[in-house]
Protein backbone atom coordinates (compact mmCIF):
# COMPACT_ATOMS: atom_id res chain seq x y z
CA UNK A 1 0.00 0.00 0.00
CA UNK A 2 1.54 3.36 -1.02
CA UNK A 3 2.34 5.92 1.64
CA UNK A 4 0.21 9.00 2.04
CA UNK A 5 1.62 12.20 0.55
CA UNK A 6 2.38 15.71 1.79
CA UNK A 7 2.41 18.42 -0.90
CA UNK A 8 5.11 21.10 -0.65
CA UNK A 9 5.26 24.29 -2.75
CA UNK A 10 8.19 26.65 -3.24
CA UNK A 11 8.56 29.79 -5.33
CA UNK A 12 12.34 30.16 -5.33
CA UNK A 13 13.79 33.60 -6.10
CA UNK A 14 17.12 33.20 -4.37
CA UNK A 15 18.44 31.79 -1.12
CA UNK A 16 16.80 32.85 2.14
CA UNK A 17 16.72 31.37 5.60
CA UNK A 18 13.00 30.72 5.11
CA UNK A 19 13.69 28.59 2.04
CA UNK A 20 16.37 26.71 3.94
CA UNK A 21 13.96 25.80 6.71
CA UNK A 22 11.31 24.52 4.27
CA UNK A 23 14.05 22.44 2.64
CA UNK A 24 14.92 21.02 6.07
CA UNK A 25 11.28 20.06 6.62
CA UNK A 26 11.17 18.32 3.26
CA UNK A 27 14.08 16.19 4.41
CA UNK A 28 12.52 15.66 7.86
CA UNK A 29 9.30 14.45 6.24
CA UNK A 30 11.26 11.96 4.17
CA UNK A 31 13.33 10.80 7.14
CA UNK A 32 10.27 10.17 9.31
CA UNK A 33 9.12 7.53 6.83
CA UNK A 34 5.40 8.07 7.37
CA UNK A 35 4.61 10.23 4.36
CA UNK A 36 6.04 10.80 0.88
CA UNK A 37 6.78 14.50 0.25
CA UNK A 38 5.98 15.92 -3.20
CA UNK A 39 7.49 19.22 -4.32
CA UNK A 40 6.30 21.73 -6.87
CA UNK A 41 9.22 24.09 -7.49
CA UNK A 42 8.87 27.37 -9.36
CA UNK A 43 12.39 28.66 -9.93
CA UNK A 44 12.61 32.32 -10.97
CA UNK A 45 16.38 32.53 -10.82
CA UNK A 46 19.34 31.36 -12.88
CA UNK A 47 20.96 30.10 -9.69
CA UNK A 48 21.64 26.46 -10.43
CA UNK A 49 22.82 25.93 -6.88
CA UNK A 50 19.26 26.22 -5.55
CA UNK A 51 18.91 24.21 -2.37
CA UNK A 52 15.77 22.60 -3.84
CA UNK A 53 17.52 21.18 -6.92
CA UNK A 54 18.09 17.44 -7.11
CA UNK A 55 17.00 16.51 -3.59
CA UNK A 56 17.37 12.77 -3.16
CA UNK A 57 14.14 10.71 -3.03
CA UNK A 58 11.86 13.76 -3.36
CA UNK A 59 8.94 13.33 -5.76
CA UNK A 60 9.07 16.44 -7.98
CA UNK A 61 5.79 17.34 -9.70
CA UNK A 62 5.31 19.53 -12.79
CA UNK A 63 1.99 20.95 -11.60
CA UNK A 64 0.97 22.05 -8.13
CA UNK A 65 -2.03 19.91 -7.28
CA UNK A 66 -2.30 19.82 -3.51
CA UNK A 67 -5.82 18.43 -3.92
CA UNK A 68 -4.16 15.18 -5.03
CA UNK A 69 -2.24 14.93 -1.73
CA UNK A 70 -3.40 13.73 1.67
CA UNK A 71 -1.77 16.62 3.53
CA UNK A 72 -0.58 20.06 2.40
CA UNK A 73 2.48 21.81 3.88
CA UNK A 74 2.34 25.61 3.74
CA UNK A 75 4.87 28.28 4.67
CA UNK A 76 4.77 32.03 4.14
CA UNK A 77 2.82 33.03 1.03
CA UNK A 78 2.28 29.41 -0.10
CA UNK A 79 -1.33 30.02 0.97
CA UNK A 80 -1.87 32.05 -2.20
CA UNK A 81 -0.90 29.12 -4.45
CA UNK A 82 -3.09 26.81 -2.37
CA UNK A 83 -6.17 29.05 -2.51
CA UNK A 84 -7.61 27.67 -5.81
CA UNK A 85 -7.50 24.16 -4.30
CA UNK A 86 -8.60 25.12 -0.80
CA UNK A 87 -10.49 22.38 1.02
CA UNK A 88 -11.48 22.97 4.62
CA UNK A 89 -11.31 19.26 5.45
CA UNK A 90 -7.76 18.75 4.12
CA UNK A 91 -5.09 18.49 6.80
CA UNK A 92 -2.82 21.52 6.62
CA UNK A 93 0.57 21.93 8.27
CA UNK A 94 1.60 25.59 8.44
CA UNK A 95 5.23 26.44 9.23
CA UNK A 96 5.34 29.91 10.85
CA UNK A 97 8.78 31.53 11.02
CA UNK A 98 8.15 35.11 12.15
CA UNK A 99 6.22 37.04 14.79
CA UNK A 100 4.88 39.32 12.04
CA UNK A 101 2.26 36.65 11.22
CA UNK A 102 0.50 37.88 14.37
CA UNK A 103 0.46 41.50 13.19
CA UNK A 104 -3.05 42.40 11.99
CA UNK A 105 -1.59 44.93 9.56
CA UNK A 106 0.60 42.34 7.81
CA UNK A 107 -0.57 40.42 4.74
CA UNK A 108 0.32 37.09 6.38
CA UNK A 109 -2.16 37.65 9.23
CA UNK A 110 -5.19 36.83 7.05
CA UNK A 111 -4.14 33.18 6.72
CA UNK A 112 -4.40 32.52 10.45
CA UNK A 113 -8.18 32.28 10.13
CA UNK A 114 -7.82 29.01 8.22
CA UNK A 115 -7.62 25.89 10.34
CA UNK A 116 -4.11 24.41 10.31
CA UNK A 117 -1.60 22.65 12.54
CA UNK A 118 0.94 25.38 13.07
CA UNK A 119 4.62 24.71 13.66
CA UNK A 120 6.23 27.76 15.28
CA UNK A 121 10.00 28.08 15.11
CA UNK A 122 10.15 29.67 18.57
CA UNK A 123 8.03 30.34 21.64
CA UNK A 124 8.02 34.02 20.64
CA UNK A 125 6.30 33.15 17.37
CA UNK A 126 3.80 30.91 19.14
CA UNK A 127 2.90 33.66 21.60
CA UNK A 128 2.45 36.12 18.71
CA UNK A 129 0.04 34.00 16.67
CA UNK A 130 -1.77 31.72 19.12
CA UNK A 131 -4.48 34.25 20.11
CA UNK A 132 -5.50 34.53 16.45
CA UNK A 133 -4.74 31.08 15.03
CA UNK A 134 -7.45 28.63 14.01
CA UNK A 135 -6.06 25.29 15.08
CA UNK A 136 -3.36 23.96 17.41
CA UNK A 137 0.04 25.65 17.65
CA UNK A 138 3.27 23.84 18.52
CA UNK A 139 6.77 25.14 19.12
CA UNK A 140 9.39 23.19 17.19
CA UNK A 141 12.63 24.98 17.99
CA UNK A 142 14.62 25.88 14.91
CA UNK A 143 17.37 23.39 14.18
CA UNK A 144 20.63 24.14 12.47
CA UNK A 145 23.94 22.50 11.72
CA UNK A 146 26.64 24.74 13.22
CA UNK A 147 30.15 23.55 12.38
CA UNK A 148 32.77 23.13 15.07
CA UNK A 149 35.32 25.74 13.92
CA UNK A 150 38.19 26.80 16.19
CA UNK A 151 40.58 29.43 14.82
CA UNK A 152 43.18 31.83 16.28
CA UNK A 153 41.69 35.17 17.26
CA UNK A 154 42.46 37.85 14.66
CA UNK A 155 39.80 40.40 15.64
CA UNK A 156 38.60 42.06 18.80
CA UNK A 157 35.19 42.67 17.21
CA UNK A 158 33.19 41.30 14.31
CA UNK A 159 30.11 43.25 13.18
CA UNK A 160 27.49 41.26 11.27
CA UNK A 161 25.36 44.02 9.78
CA UNK A 162 23.72 42.72 6.61
CA UNK A 163 20.31 43.65 8.07
CA UNK A 164 21.46 46.96 9.60
CA UNK A 165 24.30 48.21 7.34
CA UNK A 166 24.19 51.88 8.37
CA UNK A 167 24.35 51.10 12.09
CA UNK A 168 26.99 48.47 11.42
CA UNK A 169 29.26 50.92 9.63
CA UNK A 170 28.88 53.39 12.50
CA UNK A 171 29.96 50.72 14.96
CA UNK A 172 32.85 49.69 12.71
CA UNK A 173 34.18 53.23 12.44
CA UNK A 174 33.79 53.81 16.19
CA UNK A 175 35.61 50.57 17.04
CA UNK A 176 38.48 51.39 14.67
CA UNK A 177 38.73 54.81 16.32
CA UNK A 178 39.06 52.99 19.65
CA UNK A 179 42.04 51.09 18.28
CA UNK A 180 40.20 47.76 18.09
CA UNK A 181 40.86 45.14 15.43
CA UNK A 182 37.47 45.02 13.73
CA UNK A 183 35.86 43.23 10.79
CA UNK A 184 32.45 44.03 9.29
CA UNK A 185 30.11 42.31 6.85
CA UNK A 186 27.38 44.76 5.85
CA UNK A 187 25.94 42.93 2.83
CA UNK A 188 25.14 39.35 1.87
CA UNK A 189 28.05 37.10 2.85
CA UNK A 190 28.53 33.38 2.37
CA UNK A 191 27.69 31.44 5.51
CA UNK A 192 31.11 29.80 5.81
CA UNK A 193 32.82 33.22 5.70
CA UNK A 194 30.54 34.36 8.52
CA UNK A 195 31.40 31.29 10.57
CA UNK A 196 35.12 31.92 10.11
CA UNK A 197 34.73 35.58 11.08
CA UNK A 198 32.87 34.60 14.26
CA UNK A 199 35.46 31.99 15.19
CA UNK A 200 38.29 34.49 14.66
CA UNK A 201 36.73 37.14 16.91
CA UNK A 202 36.65 37.71 20.63
CA UNK A 203 33.36 39.59 20.51
CA UNK A 204 30.65 39.45 17.85
CA UNK A 205 27.75 41.85 17.52
CA UNK A 206 24.93 40.66 15.26
CA UNK A 207 22.40 43.28 14.17
CA UNK A 208 18.89 41.90 13.57
CA UNK A 209 15.71 43.45 12.29
CA UNK A 210 13.64 45.10 15.00
CA UNK A 211 11.65 41.87 15.34
CA UNK A 212 12.55 38.35 14.27
CA UNK A 213 10.74 35.04 14.44
CA UNK A 214 13.96 33.23 15.14
CA UNK A 215 17.39 34.86 15.01
CA UNK A 216 20.02 32.27 14.25
CA UNK A 217 23.22 34.41 14.08
CA UNK A 218 23.06 34.97 17.83
CA UNK A 219 23.16 31.23 18.46
CA UNK A 220 25.89 30.70 15.87
CA UNK A 221 28.05 33.33 17.54
CA UNK A 222 27.49 31.77 20.97
CA UNK A 223 28.95 28.57 19.56
CA UNK A 224 31.88 30.08 17.67
CA UNK A 225 33.02 33.32 19.36
CA UNK A 226 34.07 34.15 22.90
CA UNK A 227 31.12 36.50 23.42
CA UNK A 228 28.15 37.80 21.42
CA UNK A 229 26.02 40.92 21.72
CA UNK A 230 22.53 40.67 20.24
CA UNK A 231 20.22 43.69 20.31
CA UNK A 232 16.79 42.58 21.48
CA UNK A 233 14.59 41.32 18.62
CA UNK A 234 12.02 39.42 20.75
CA UNK A 235 13.07 35.98 19.51
CA UNK A 236 16.58 36.45 20.92
CA UNK A 237 15.18 36.51 24.47
CA UNK A 238 14.83 32.73 24.40
CA UNK A 239 18.57 32.17 24.40
CA UNK A 240 19.91 35.39 25.94
CA UNK A 241 20.72 33.69 29.22
CA UNK A 242 22.47 35.64 32.01
CA UNK A 243 24.88 32.75 32.64
CA UNK A 244 25.99 32.28 29.00
CA UNK A 245 28.40 34.14 26.72
CA UNK A 246 25.75 36.52 25.43
CA UNK A 247 24.38 39.93 26.31
CA UNK A 248 21.47 41.99 25.04
CA UNK A 249 21.02 45.68 24.39
CA UNK A 250 18.77 48.08 22.51
CA UNK A 251 19.08 48.47 18.76
CA UNK A 252 20.79 51.86 18.95
CA UNK A 253 24.32 53.12 18.45
CA UNK A 254 24.99 54.13 22.06
CA UNK A 255 23.44 51.00 23.55
CA UNK A 256 25.47 48.79 21.20
CA UNK A 257 28.68 50.65 22.02
CA UNK A 258 28.15 50.22 25.77
CA UNK A 259 27.32 46.52 25.33
CA UNK A 260 30.42 45.91 23.18
CA UNK A 261 32.73 47.51 25.75
CA UNK A 262 31.18 45.40 28.53
CA UNK A 263 31.52 42.28 26.39
CA UNK A 264 35.20 42.92 25.72
CA UNK A 265 35.72 43.26 29.47
CA UNK A 266 33.66 40.10 30.13
CA UNK A 267 35.92 37.97 27.93
CA UNK A 268 38.78 38.73 30.32
CA UNK A 269 36.89 37.74 33.48
CA UNK A 270 37.47 34.49 35.35
CA UNK A 271 33.89 33.35 34.62
CA UNK A 272 34.26 33.79 30.83
CA UNK A 273 35.29 30.19 30.22
CA UNK A 274 32.28 28.81 32.11
CA UNK A 275 29.89 31.18 30.33
CA UNK A 276 31.37 30.19 26.99
CA UNK A 277 30.84 26.49 27.78
CA UNK A 278 27.23 27.15 28.78
CA UNK A 279 26.65 29.18 25.63
CA UNK A 280 28.00 26.43 23.39
CA UNK A 281 25.87 23.85 25.19
CA UNK A 282 22.78 26.02 24.67
CA UNK A 283 23.62 26.56 21.00
CA UNK A 284 24.07 22.82 20.49
CA UNK A 285 20.48 22.22 21.62
CA UNK A 286 19.21 23.99 18.48
CA UNK A 287 20.07 21.09 16.20
CA UNK A 288 18.44 19.46 13.20
CA UNK A 289 18.02 16.02 14.87
CA UNK A 290 15.95 17.61 17.66
CA UNK A 291 13.85 19.51 15.13
CA UNK A 292 13.31 16.32 13.11
CA UNK A 293 12.36 14.35 16.25
CA UNK A 294 9.80 16.92 17.44
CA UNK A 295 8.26 17.24 13.96
CA UNK A 296 8.16 13.46 13.61
CA UNK A 297 6.14 13.16 16.82
CA UNK A 298 3.57 15.55 15.36
CA UNK A 299 3.40 13.58 12.11
CA UNK A 300 2.78 10.39 14.07
CA UNK A 301 -0.27 11.99 15.73
CA UNK A 302 -1.42 14.04 12.74
CA UNK A 303 -4.93 12.64 12.38
CA UNK A 304 -5.53 12.78 16.13
CA UNK A 305 -4.27 16.39 16.37
CA UNK A 306 -6.35 17.50 13.39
Amino acid sequence: MPRKTIAFHRHYQGYTGGHQKVCDYLKHTLACGLYTPTLYLKNDTDDQSSIFNNLADIDYVEQYRPDHADVVFLAGMDWQAYQPFFASEQIKINLVQHVRHGDKAHSLFQFLRHRAIRLCVSDAVKRAIEPFANGPCFTVNMGHDIPNIRLPKRYDLYVLASKQPALGRQLHDWARGMGLRVLIHDSFTQRLDIYHAMAESQVVITLPNKTEGFYLPGIEAMALADWVVVPDCIASREYSLPTANISACELSLVSCQIAILKALKSTMSWTARVNKWRGRKRAASYCLPSEERDYGRILQQLNHIW
